[in-house]
């Protein structure tokens, strides 16, 4: 049951909009190497920054330990987008 419901956190928290970035890390393997070691830890037990919710908590605790920050861009039709005649 644990393990089903943290394969349905792991699902949602890869399907989210944003992306994980690293300072120094810039490749795509690189991010994805470090995005299955976390899952492999989350799910064999190990925790990151105990939290109260599962899974997706310890997972980007985990992430977030090696040096990434979660960045989600901004909304395609948000102020930023609109020029402005000034």
């Amino acid at each position: 049951m644990r393990i089903a419901f943290l394969m349905v956190v792991l699902a949602f928290t890869a399907c989210a909009e944003g992306r994980w970035v690293h300072p120094t890390k810039t490749s795509v393997e690189e991010t994805r190497e470090d995005w299955d070691t976390c899952k492999a830890e989350v799910l064999s037990g190990k925790e990151h920054g105990k939290s109260t919710l599962a899974g997706g908590v310890n997972l980007s605790g985990c992430m977030q330990s090696k040096g990434y920050r979660y960045e989600v861009p901004p909304p395609p039709n948000s102020s930023m987008d609109i020029p402005t005649n000034h």
